[in-house]
């Protein structure tokens, strides 16, 4: 099963646990639009890293990260690669914050 926050401020990552409790595949969309254009904020918000708490307490099983305009720090990518059994799947479209050290985690704890 796959959920799909499209405004991730919208839902709480507990609310959403709540109403899907057995979800294998997340999708979540942080920022507006208009941030692909440079018309938000610098620190407006977007961060994943309490859906990423969140979720690793409630969906150990879970396989695929889909992220779209949100921030992802290190922090975050190394709390995935340590928290998800089977994980398979990280995609982002538009995300910042992270290095290379963050996809260095990854790369090394996800097989």
């Amino acid at each position: 099963m796959m959920v799909c926050v499209g405004n991730y401020y919208a839902m709480s990552p507990r609310i959403t646990i709540r109403r899907f409790p057995e979800v294998r595949s997340v999708e979540l969309k942080g920022k507006p639009h208009f941030a692909d254009y440079n018309l938000v904020a610098k620190r407006w918000g977007g961060y994943v890293y309490p859906w990423i708490v969140a979720m690793a307490r409630a969906y150990p099983w879970l396989e695929e990260i889909r992220l779209k305009r949100m921030v992802v720090t290190d922090e975050s990518l190394e709390l995935i690669s340590k928290s998800f059994n089977n994980f398979k799947v990280l995609v982002f479209s538009s995300c910042e914050g992270f290095t290379t050290d963050g996809l260095a985690a990854i790369a090394a704890n996800c097989m």
